[in-house]
C-alpha cells in the first residue's frame, strides 16, 4: 500500500503548491548551499547567481512538464461535462471532511465505523476507507486517546483521473491544519496530508472511496515546501 500511496501523491503533489516541485528545490538548495558555505565571498557570489539560474529551470521545467500533463488528460476526455465534475468535487469535499472529522470524534474506532458504514452505502467492512484509513487517521491525530485536535481544510485538489461511460472517477489531495484555540494555541499537532480517490455513476452517487493519510515523512516535505509558497483557499 505504500507504493500506492507514493505513486498518488507523486501524481498529485506538483499540483498542491508546487509541493513535489518544493521538496526537490529544497535540496537542490541544501546540496549547492553546504558548496557555497565552503567557498570565499567572490567564489560564493558567483556560484549563488548560478544557483538562483538553475532553481529558476527547475521551477520552470516542472510547471511546463504540469500544464503538459493537464493538457494531455483533457485531451482524453471529450465531451466531459463541467457541471456534473463541479458537482461530484463538492460531493468529494464532503465525503473528505466526514472521514477526517473524526479527528476530534469522542467515539472509539469501532463506534467511527460503524457510524460512517451507517451513513454511506458504498462503505461496508471490507472498505479501506474503514479498515485502514480511519484507524490510522484517528490514531495519528490522537482520537484514539480522547478527542484530538479539529482540522480544517487549508487546500484541496480534486482531479478528474478517469472517465468510462458515465461512470467518473476522481483522484484528490487535501492538506488540512489543526485549528488551534484557547489553551490549545500551543498544541504540537502538526498539518496533515491525505490522498483520496472515489468514483460516481451518472445520478452523482458515488459508488466507491479509498482514502490514505500521507506518512510522517512524507507529511513534513511537503508541509515544508508548501511553507515556501503562499497558500490558496480552499477549492473543490
Amino acid at each position: 500500500m505504500n507504493e500506492e500511496i507514493k505513486d498518488k501523491l507523486r501524481q498529485h503533489a506538483g499540483k498542491i503548491l508546487l509541493g513535489g516541485t518544493g521538496a526537490l528545490l529544497a535540496l537542490s538548495v541544501l546540496t549547492l548551499g553546504s558548496s557555497l558555505l565552503s567557498d570565499g565571498p567572490a567564489a560564493t557570489d558567483t556560484k549563488a547567481d548560478a544557483l538562483d539560474q538553475k532553481l529558476e529551470g527547475n521551477l520552470g521545467d516542472a510547471q511546463t512538464k504540469l500544464a503538459t500533463q493537464h493538457a494531455a488528460l483533457l485531451a482524453q476526455l471529450p465531451g466531459m461535462d463541467i457541471e456534473r465534475v463541479n458537482r461530484d468535487r463538492a460531493t468529494g469535499r464532503s465525503l473528505l471532511l466526514s472521514l477526517t472529522d473524526s479527528s476530534a470524534s469522542t467515539r472509539a474506532v469501532k463506534e467511527q465505523q460503524v457510524l460512517l458504514d451507517a451513513r454511506y452505502g458504498f462503505l461496508d467492512h471490507e472498505s479501506r476507507a474503514l479498515t485502514e484509513f480511519v484507524p490510522e487517521w484517528m490514531t495519528a491525530t490522537g482520537a484514539t486517546k480522547g478527542a484530538g485536535p479539529t482540522y480544517t481544510l487549508a487546500d484541496l485538489d480534486i482531479d478528474v483521473s478517469q472517465v468510462q461511460g458515465l461512470n467518473y472517477s476522481y483522484t484528490g489531495m487535501a492538506r488540512l491544519d489543526p485549528v488551534r484555540v484557547g489553551p490549545d494555541q500551543n498544541s504540537t499537532a502538526k498539518s496533515e496530508f491525505t490522498v483520496f480517490t472515489y468514483s460516481t455513476s451518472q445520478d452523482g452517487t458515488v459508488t466507491s472511496l479509498d482514502a490514505y493519510r500521507a506518512s510522517n515523512k512524507t507529511r513534513d516535505a511537503l508541509a515544508a515546501a508548501s511553507e515556501e509558497q503562499p497558500s490558496p483557499k480552499p477549492t473543490g
